[in-house]
């Protein structure tokens, strides 16, 4: 006996909507792709360039002395990540040290902690040393949530 083929499921496509859908979308859509820093567009540069900006820090920051401590702010987000991103980059090209005061976190977001681990990865293949300075009770529970403390080297 053969069930009602209205129940039946075999060689039915859940997802076949998508496909018509699709297309009315593609129509009506423009999507515009931009690279976030140009890194892609400057033929030879290695990763750790792209990452420390080490071929273009001088023409970009001319002569004016860049600090080796970062503070940072009392929130990061992945809002504030390109920021502090360029801030890190500069620093660590300029400096063998960098040292990071944490004192002040109160919020941290994954974005922020993987930034942390790409500049610690950075500047080991760069021979330079980063430092976390005295970081938050929140700090430290974040990196230990994440176990980024040992890639971090903060102390719990």
């Amino acid at each position: 006996m053969r069930a009602n083929d209205k129940n039946n499921l075999i060689g039915y496509d859940p997802l076949a909507w998508l496909d018509e859908a699709g297309s009315e979308i593609k129509d009506q859509a423009e999507i515009q792709i931009m690279p976030d820093d140009g890194a892609e567009e400057q033929p030879g540069l290695s990763d750790d360039e792209a990452i420390s900006g080490t071929r273009n820090l001088k023409e970009d920051t001319g002569n004016t002395a860049i600090d080796s401590i970062i503070n940072l702010e009392a929130n990061l987000t992945i809002q504030k990540v390109l920021k502090l991103h360029e801030k890190l980059k500069n620093s660590l090209t300029a400096n063998d040290t960098v040292i990071i005061n944490a004192a002040e976190v109160a919020s941290i977001d994954t974005a922020s902690l993987q930034l942390f681990v790409a500049l610690k990865k950075t500047a080991v293949k760069l021979q330079k040393e980063i430092v976390f300075a005295a970081p938050s009770r929140r700090f430290i529970d974040s990196a230990a949530l994440l176990g980024l403390l040992e890639v971090l080297d903060v102390n719990g």
